[in-house]
């Protein structure tokens, strides 16, 4: 009994010291968590402005292609102010070649009448000559002609060089436009699959903060009825390990006796143990509040955060034949995470039969399978476990 009031006392100075530990980690799960929150928000951030930059690139795109198509019909309407202004040009030139050719036919008629002139008398010299000035003054009426249609020919070439320029220029420019579409094109189709990969990414990273949020709901969700949990039994019995040991006899050299023997002999064993507490009592209010007793603020004192304390029913498995090895009894969780259990084991051991005890000394006929038999017993147990989700949550 002295040495199970020693265990007890440094049970409760190593369960003192647990409230400040669980904080700390608690503390140190939840900076992690946000630290992973805004690092998410941050790479969110990243694929917004990336997307508004491929949005205003569209936009600059959009306005180039009208730009281009402005210039398309700038273009149409220089070709057909061109082929106007060429189409006058021709008429004229056509004009101008009718008229010199008339003015061919004048001189050929003028020539004509002064060689009859040389040939004829007097009388018919003078008919002759006026009619010579006549074709002389129709002459010269072809020539100004003539001269006002090839003044009208200069005109139009100087409008159709100056028309011709404007075409060159406009096409210079289309193939500049042509150019920075095509740049343009090539790049909005970069972003485009940027930012379907982005996109893609950005699903991921939405799933996974989803994920990472129900997994902080589940883990911090402290008014869960059932949680399961893992901790360290210290059962106050340990499993028997029987031998039978051969001794010689003092009375007959070369002889010797049996001897049974317990290699695991003791009061405690430690088990590893897995099951599950379902809260009953909800006791936060009553650690928290004010109306906290003297005893129970020195065994567990109050944070400034809120911590969660309730009382519930454990019931667990332990060693690695879990169907052969149960706990059960109260269990108290502190701190939002650790588990205080006191109850009692049932686990089935090999054991002595009746008649026979450690240290006794046996036939040499007999065997440990004649004098040990399968039997369950039941005996106290405490235990120190944690909730399973936080301890999940801690390795995410």
């Amino acid at each position: 009994m002295h040495r199970l009031k020693l265990l007890l006392i440094s049970l409760v100075a190593v369960l003192a010291a647990f409230p400040l530990c669980a904080q700390v980690e608690e503390s140190d799960s939840l900076a992690i968590y946000r630290a992973m929150h805004q690092r998410d928000v941050a790479r969110l951030d990243s694929l917004t402005r990336s997307l508004d930059s491929s949005q205003a690139l569209h936009a600059d795109l959009r306005q180039r292609l009208r730009d281009l198509a402005m210039l398309k019909d700038s273009l149409i309407a220089a070709n057909d102010l061109y082929q106007k202004e060429l189409r006058d040009k021709n008429v004229l030139m056509g004009n101008q070649v009718k008229a010199l050719q008339e003015k061919e036919k004048l001189l050929a008629e003028k020539e004509e009448l002064y060689r009859k002139a040389l040939s004829t008398s007097d009388v018919d010299k003078a008919k002759l000559e006026g009619e010579l000035k006549s074709k002389e003054m129709s002459i010269e009426a072809k020539s100004r002609e003539i001269a006002y249609l090839q003044k009208d020919i200069d005109a139009k070439e100087v409008s159709l060089k100056s028309q011709r320029e404007i075409y060159a220029h406009l096409l210079d420019e289309k193939e500049h436009y042509r150019q920075l579409v095509d740049s343009l094109q090539r790049r909005v189709n970069a972003v485009e699959i940027e930012n379907i990969r982005k996109q893609e990414e950005n699903k991921y990273l939405a799933q996974k903060a989803k994920d990472a949020e129900e997994k902080a709901s589940v883990t911090l969700n402290k008014k869960k009825k059932v949680r399961p949990i893992q901790g360290i039994a210290m059962r106050f019995f340990r499993t028997p390990d029987w031998d039978i040991r051969l001794t010689p006899k003092t009375d007959e050299p070369g002889k010797y006796d049996k001897v049974i023997r317990n290699r695991n002999a003791g009061d405690i064993e430690f088990d590893f143990v897995t099951g599950a507490s379902v809260m009953l009592w909800d006791l936060t209010d009553f650690f928290n509040g004010k109306q906290a007793t003297d005893s129970a603020s020195l065994l567990l004192p109050r944070f400034d955060q809120k911590f969660n304390y309730d009382l519930g029913i454990y019931v667990g498995f332990g060693g690695s034949n879990l169907f052969k090895n149960f706990y059960i009894g109260p269990s108290f969780r502190f701190v939002d995470f650790f588990y205080l259990t006191v109850g009692v084991n049932f686990c089935e051991y090999e054991m002595l039969i009746d008649g026979y005890t450690a240290g006794q000394h046996i036939d040499q006929n007999l065997t440990l399978d004649d004098i040990t038999a399968k039997s369950w017993l039941v005996k106290p147990f405490v235990s120190l476990s944690i909730d399973l989700d936080f301890l999940s949550y801690i390795k995410k």
